[in-house]
């Protein structure tokens, strides 16, 4: 009879760890929605490829697809006061030739490779003619002052002897990012502009 009622308590303990197990494992997947997803075989084989290559699962990739998709700027309130991103331009970069350097300036033409070769310049202060180019130069500057309130900071890279990437920090209320990118936008010597930002609030 002791016999018994140990094997029924042992057998009615394993029976509460099952169904525990159960209901934990029926919680989690309840965090979980699962769906199917179409895609052109192309498209399909490409995904695979690039997946496999940076060593994610198609759930994980996908999530951070759709997170990525969500944070967009078209998805960000236009009344979002706290936005934190990016702009990275890239602008063409044109030198300043005084009198002594027009007798060499067949070295600055366009058509040579002025990216391992070293020139001697004079780089005191004076008044010059300035191009559309050098121009633009100076009104990024003057724009980014005017934005002082959202830019964090500003990193100036010298990709070529003739162009320049600057990635420029922001943070603060959309509106004003927006404007800040828009009025860079119109400088004609940006022959490149993105825009990368995330909303603070998003979750």
């Amino acid at each position: 009879m002791a016999r018994s009622k140990r094997s029924n308590s042992y057998f009615n303990k394993k029976i509460i760890q099952y169904y525990k197990k159960k209901k934990l494992k029926m919680f989690r997947m309840e965090e979980y929605k699962r769906f199917t997803v179409s895609l052109p075989k192309d498209l399909y084989d490409k995904f695979e490829a690039f997946r496999n290559k940076i060593g994610i699962s198609r759930s994980d990739s996908i999530r951070k697809a759709m997170h990525f998709l969500m944070i967009s700027e078209e998805s960000i309130p236009v009344a979002s006061v706290n936005v934190v991103g990016c702009i990275p331009i890239i602008m063409l970069h044109e030198h300043f030739i005084g009198k002594s350097d027009k007798e060499d300036s067949h070295e600055h033409s366009h058509g040579v490779n002025h990216d391992h070769d070293y020139h001697d310049h004079k780089y005191d202060s004076r008044p010059v003619y300035a191009s559309v180019q050098q121009t633009d130069e100076i009104l990024k500057n003057d724009i980014q002052h005017h934005f002082y309130d959202i830019i964090i900071s500003t990193m100036h890279i010298h990709l070529e002897f003739e162009k320049c990437l600057e990635i420029i920090a922001v943070s603060g209320p959309y509106n004003r990012v927006k404007k800040l990118k828009e009025a860079l936008q119109r400088l004609k010597s940006v022959i490149s502009i993105d825009f990368f930002i995330i909303d603070k609030e998003f979750k």
